[in-house]
């Protein structure tokens, strides 16, 4: 400032705006034969991890068209759902003579399975390159791998994603069995595979779905501006012409499509279009087996951290603004009926005179989401009350 004259300082004194991000970056792992693909795709290959990122899953689908591989096959499941969502690629580069297995068997080959799990692992990067965190992780045709499943449960936790992986059990004893070893509230377990129709051959296929329930659940989230605070099940997956086993749904009544739903395996059923059933997590804690809470309170904490960055070393007398902010996110937030209510203050016993010295502040916010309905009875009962009635329509004499 000078020395002499007016000088013009410029301050802000007021609570700040919190804003969404309501774009949901699915991550997919995959496999791109790498004969016949571009010079550029085989440079992307190598550079930045094998990681791309684009707008949306049609933007990525006309770059790996022509393409042979796990990874076309699950951008085409996602972009059968018909949503806009950015993508970003892990590719995972095979030879022609490594296609010859079956992609189920890929697995059983290490080096194989050793690049599946380091593209996993590659996720962690993504923010870094494209400042965009993924939200869905999907490896579809190798997650039910134990390797690959772990590393997955790995990095969805490190970046507070949701990692939807395929159990790929013969029928509903094993699925159940191979699920109990599963627990995280940052996965979705999907099963069986599911049938589509492959214009190649002309004749049904199967295949994974968790790149389809990928793609649906980015769907969902697109559909209003707190979309992620909504269920995706019972919600139609498009592209589905059936299951690979039959899983029996009959409604109100003890089924296998229920059962698979309470040991927090995601099925497909055959009502009023093929669905998607179920969206719980496997996590031991039942506060967060309901998936819809553990991406709020995910959504939620990213964007309230995001929004309050800026008062890091700045004065402590800004806090107050910081708690201003938070509280009219969360006021927001009930209004939109995301939250049935909410608290915010100053921890009573964490802000200590020690802890203030120190620069050390806590502040809580106290919130309950509003639930979702998984369970509706409607008892239908019998009476003869209503006996006068007809007697009235009939002509009749009641009395």
């Amino acid at each position: 400032m000078s020395k002499f004259g007016v000088n013009i300082v410029t301050s802000a004194n007021a609570s700040r705006p919190v804003a969404v991000d309501s774009s949901t970056l699915i991550a997919l792992v995959g496999t791109v034969i790498l004969t016949g693909l571009s010079a550029e795709l085989q440079a992307s290959s190598i550079g930045n991890e094998g990681l791309l990122y684009f707008g949306s899953a049609a933007e990525a689908n006309e770059v790996f068209k022509d393409t042979k591989g796990s990874l076309r096959a699950s951008l085409d499941s996602v972009n059968d759902q018909g949503v806009n969502a950015p993508v970003v690629v892990s590719m995972v580069g095979i030879t022609d003579a490594e296609s010859k297995k079956e992609a189920e068997k890929f697995y059983d080959n290490t080096a194989i399975k050793s690049k599946i799990v380091t593209a996993v692992t590659n996720l962690k990067k993504v923010s870094s390159l494209f400042a965009s965190k993924p939200a869905v992780i999907v490896a579809s045709r190798f997650s039910h791998d134990g390797a690959v499943l772990a590393e997955l449960i790995a990095v969805a936790t490190a970046l507070n994603a949701l990692a939807v992986v395929d159990l790929n059990a013969k029928d509903e004893a094993e699925a159940l069995l191979k699920v109990k070893a599963i627990s995280s509230k940052n996965v979705l377990v999907t099963d069986p595979y599911v049938k589509v129709w492959d214009t190649a051959t002309d004749k049904d296929i199967t295949e994974p779905m968790s790149s389809r329930v990928a793609g649906t659940i980015a769907r969902t989230d697109g559909e209003r501006e707190y979309g992620f605070s909504d269920s995706a099940s019972n919600r139609v997956i498009f592209g589905i012409t059936g299951t690979a086993r039959a899983v029996a749904y009959i409604a109100g009544e003890d089924c296998e499509a229920d059962r698979l739903r309470s040991a927090g395996i995601a099925t497909v059923i055959n009502y009023k279009g093929f669905r998607l059933w179920g969206f719980e997590s496997t996590d031991i804690d039942p506060i967060w087996q309901q998936l819809e809470r553990v991406r709020t309170f995910a959504k939620i904490g990213e964007t309230v951290q995001d929004a309050t960055f800026w008062a890091i070393d700045i004065r402590a007398d800004v806090l107050n603004h910081v708690r201003a902010s938070v509280e009219g996110f969360a006021n927001g937030l009930k209004g939109a009926n995301v939250l049935i209510g909410y608290d915010v203050f100053w921890h009573p016993e964490k802000n200590t005179k020690e802890n203030i010295t120190a620069g050390k502040f806590y502040l809580v916010a106290e919130m309950q989401n509003m639930p979702t309905v998984r369970r509706l009875e409607i008892e239908c009962v019998y009476v003869d009350k209503f006996s006068p009635v007809l007697m009235k329509i009939i002509g009749g004499n009641n009395g």
